[in-house]
């Protein structure tokens, strides 16, 4: 069985655009204080990342 793999062009902005909506919707109720709401979206953002090795 072949499998095809399509390469799609991502726009960066327009990404981060709706992954802030969707922490908006999904993460942020979950803290009231905007320090660690800060905190949980950069560690969000780092579990996305394209690095290799990631820890806390």
């Amino acid at each position: 069985m072949a499998v095809t793999v399509r390469v799609v062009e991502v726009d960066p902005a327009a990404w981060l655009e709706r992954l802030d909506e969707l922490f908006i919707e999904v993460v942020a109720p979950f803290f009231y204080r905007r320090e660690p709401r800060l905190r949980a979206r950069s560690y969000l953002l780092g579990l996305l990342s394209g690095l290799e090795r990631k820890n806390g």
